[in-house]
């Protein structure tokens, strides 16, 4: 068994801090949005994250995302839990040539968000567009506002892509799992 270690942030351009001068920016663009996404402020404040985990899908899987093009990219889920048991998780097809390292390293900058207030994972990750890139931002981003108070993650909501929250399932065809 090979053990995988989370390298230090400072050693793949992760700052340890981030702006907060964003955040009022931030909490005046969720209000004007707030009657779209759902979103209070108030939960925003008190949803705080308490797990994210990043599946990597087996090729078979894979498939379903890109079809017949599974080997150009690498597939997989982001889900982000927080503490009211709200899930949200966003599916990602990443071309292989934008994915210059492994998923753990790829990963490990997201466990910074772990306890942060919603609204802190959102100043977060509009603070880490450059350092990230916009493929991962947004995925994060669309991960973070698919999170509706439900158990049940939205992306597993239609019938079609059900099979992704079937954690027996979802973990026999991944290739590489993270949680933090």
């Amino acid at each position: 068994m090979m053990l995988n270690t989370i390298p230090d942030h400072a050693a793949i351009d992760e700052s340890a801090e981030y702006h907060r001068d964003t955040l009022p920016q931030l909490i005046a663009l969720l209000n004007l949005r707030n009657s779209v996404i759902g979103y209070s402020l108030e939960f925003m404040q008190q949803c705080k994250i308490s797990r994210i985990e990043c599946f990597r899908f087996d090729s078979e899987l894979a498939d379903k995302l890109a079809p017949g093009r599974e080997s150009e990219y690498v597939c997989g889920l982001i889900a982000i839990t927080t503490n009211t048991g709200a899930v949200g998780a966003a599916e990602f097809a990443i071309p292989r040539k934008d994915l210059n390292c492994d998923l753990v390293m790829w990963a490990s900058p997201l466990q910074r968000m772990k306890g942060q207030t919603l609204l802190e994972s959102f100043g977060y990750v509009q603070s880490k567009l450059e350092s990230w890139g916009s493929a991962r931002s947004e995925l994060i981003a669309s991960a973070l506002l698919k999170l509706n108070g439900n158990a049940e993650p939205a992306a597993a909501r239609t019938e079609e892509q059900r099979y992704l929250w079937d954690r027996s399932h979802l973990l026999h065809h991944t290739q590489a799992f993270v949680s933090f």
